[in-house]
């Protein structure tokens, strides 16, 4: 009669996991638990939806993507694949969201997908609460090894937090401190007092802003829903967007720990052209308003993605002149501009700026103010006739723009 071995477990008594299996629990348990904090970690970042696409693709070795609802690429992170492999991608992810369902009276594309063939891996995710208005989200990963129960795990992870970045109260900054500055504004309170408040809480005590304005000048469909907004706020680093149609104005809280036009890319694929104020604080906004309006100008006549107001420096010849002496030579140099009829005083010191930060060009001038060429013509023609200059004489147009960059911003001066 067969005996039972001493070391086999007593009949109805479970079977203890080997000792290697309980090792390997435990180890996928940590990296889940490690990726989790830090994507949660990045998740509250100013850029959070390219940080957390960062970390995601660390944490599964892949390349990670943000798709909109065309396909189109908004963020990445992580090793590009070839192209081949990227149209594989496109093709799934065209596939997957034209297979519509629908459910609870609301069509729905599917919620995942996963595409595998020799040396790559595919896999799409939905990002739920994400179809409202343009289209649903998706967010994709291409490897070269299959994925694991703990790349399933922390891409799940991934999928909530991005969903949550994306929704629109997170996109429009819906937060008891916006809430409650908003009701300051309306109330009669000075912007320059609740400014400060909107502040990230580690922002010195001489907290800045940056202005931004920005035209849509790609193909890409203007940001009016949560997605696209939430692709823009990450790119430009802020919840605080205005965006009307084709025209953009948003605030960057704080001094931006890397000069803005250094990195393009982001805003610029998603077709917007930006113009960036210098660093301002809140009682200086108004100024700062000005000067991201004309840096967008000259972005959009030389055609680059991003132009940055520039200060003059303490060396400059600015400092030669005391400000207040300046200001009132401005003052009296423009006086003449008063008398101008339509389109009035402001519309044509503003045109005078533009030709001659724009070397007198007439076509590029006629670009970046949205004009018909022999309208600016006859503004800078008119603008000589007031103040009695023939406008051809080189020194004579230094003189203007050192005014013009002279005369005070406020209301109630000529400028």
């Amino acid at each position: 009669m067969p005996t039972t071995p001493s070391h086999a477990p007593a009949p109805g008594t479970p079977a203890v996991p080997p000792a290697d299996l309980l090792a390997d629990r435990a180890l996928g348990l940590r990296q889940i638990s490690e990726a989790q904090s830090a994507l949660a970690s990045a998740a509250a970042r100013p850029d959070a939806l390219r940080a957390v696409l960062h970390q995601l693709a660390v944490h599964l070795g892949a390349w990670t993507v943000l798709l909109d609802a065309r396909g189109g690429e908004l963020f990445s992170a992580g090793p590009r694949p070839a192209e081949p492999v990227l149209a594989e991608l496109r093709a799934l992810a065209a596939r997957t969201t034209g297979r519509a369902r629908t459910t609870g009276g609301r069509t729905r594309p599917p919620g995942a997908a996963a595409q595998h063939h020799a040396g790559g891996h595919l896999t799409l995710r939905t990002l739920p609460g994400s179809d409202g208005g343009g289209g649903p989200l998706t967010l994709a990963t291409a490897a070269t090894e299959p994925p694991t129960a703990v790349h399933r795990s922390v891409a799940g992870v991934a999928v909530v937090l991005l969903s949550l970045l994306t929704s629109p109260r997170h996109v429009l900054g819906a937060d008891a401190r916006s809430a409650g500055a908003l009701v300051r504004l309306l109330l009669g309170a000075d912007p320059a007092e609740v400014a400060p408040t909107l502040l990230p809480d580690d922002a010195p005590s001489e907290g800045h802003w940056v202005v931004v304005h920005g035209r849509l000048t790609g193909t890409v469909r203007p940001g009016g829903d949560a997605v696209q907004l939430a692709a823009l706020g990450t790119a430009l680093g802020t919840p605080y967007l205005d965006v009307d149609g084709a025209r953009l104005r948003a605030l960057i809280p704080g001094r931006p720990p890397v000069d803005p036009a250094a990195d393009p890319e982001p805003a610029a694929r998603l077709g917007w052209t930006l113009g960036y104020s210098a660093p301002a604080p809140g009682a200086a906004l108004r100024t700062a308003d000005l000067q991201a309006e004309r840096a967008l100008r000259r972005a959009l006549a030389t055609g680059e993605p991003v132009v940055r107001h520039r200060e003059a420096g303490e060396r400059s010849v600015h400092a030669l002149v005391a400000p207040e002496d300046a200001a009132d030579l401005a003052r009296v140099r423009f006086a003449p501009l008063a008398a101008a009829g339509a389109p009035g005083p402001e519309v044509l010191l503003e045109t005078l700026r533009t030709w001659l930060s724009l070397h007198g060009s007439w076509d590029r001038t006629a670009a970046a103010l949205q004009l018909h060429r022999n309208t600016v013509r006859q503004r800078v023609a008119r603008v000589g006739e007031l103040l009695g200059v023939d406008l051809q004489e080189a020194e004579l147009r230094m003189e203007l723009w050192f005014a013009l960059r002279w005369l005070p911003a406020d209301p109630d001066g000529a400028g």
